[in-house]
């Protein structure tokens, strides 16, 4: 049954420098299948309302391989950040009431319960925002997850802008979230790329709701695998082993 009050974003607008190909990142192939196919399976998976693809590089490309998807495209024009890519969406959910799920175009093993429950836990809360993020020992290229004294949440911040006790946290956000639709447009309209890479962050929402008194929640993963975003052609190779060895009968 389709969710009425569940729309979905994926960002999808990256040109993936460090992927040493030609390809819009969102279209390298992995498994058989190009990477954001993966993506919007799981959304589908979901049943939402509405489905919007941000992208941006080679745009028309994306549009015309997965012109069979049931599915809505914006377009990102300047790549400014993560916060302006998901502005993109709003014109096209002015209208709407509910939630919306911002998921990233270059993650294709979270799985479909980990998003139910985010979604069917944000809606049992107060909440305006639900955070997915990663507890583990490891050292992972992430924002870390800040919290106060009392465990909330206070901000997210971004790997290059941490200081050395904030890389130390094993927190980590996936980029995945949760907000309430008219909130969320609102809320990405205060941030400012006052940051060292000059862009519009997403994670600095987090921020803006706590200090204005907007309760914020997460869930958590223990498993990296589930929050892999390729970025490289190892995380490529990765992915590609993870889902191969997915379809293996067992």
């Amino acid at each position: 049954m389709q969710q009425q009050d569940l729309a979905v974003i994926i960002l999808a607008a990256g040109k993936g420098t460090r992927m040493r190909s030609s390809l819009a990142k969102v279209l390298l192939p992995v498994a058989g299948h190009p990477l954001l196919h993966y993506v919007l399976d799981l959304s589908s998976r979901l049943n939402p309302a509405r489905t919007i693809v941000v992208v941006g590089h080679q745009a028309d490309q994306v549009r015309e391989a997965f012109a069979d998807r049931e599915v809505e495209f914006v377009v990102q024009e300047e790549q400014l950040g993560t916060g302006h890519a998901a502005q993109q969406a709003k014109a096209k959910l002015e209208n709407f009431d509910g939630l919306v799920l911002v998921l990233c175009g270059d993650m294709p093993l979270i799985r479909p319960n980990t998003l139910l429950q985010m979604v069917q836990g944000h809606k049992r809360s107060e909440a305006k925002c639900t955070v997915l993020i990663l507890k583990s020992s490891g050292c992972h290229d992430f924002g870390r997850i800040i919290r106060d004294g009392k465990g909330s949440i206070l901000k997210i911040v971004e790997l290059k802008d941490a200081s050395e006790i904030e890389k130390k946290v094993d927190e980590f956000n996936s980029g995945v979230y949760c907000f309430d639709n008219r909130l969320f447009f609102k809320v990405l309209e205060q941030v400012s790329p006052k940051n060292i890479q000059k862009e519009y962050y997403l994670t600095d929402t987090i921020e803006y709701l706590v200090r204005k008194g907007y309760p914020v929640q997460a869930i958590q993963t223990q498993d990296a695998n589930e929050v892999l975003g390729i970025n490289s052609p190892d995380d490529l190779n990765r992915a590609e082993r993870l889902l191969v060895d997915h379809r293996q009968p067992s």
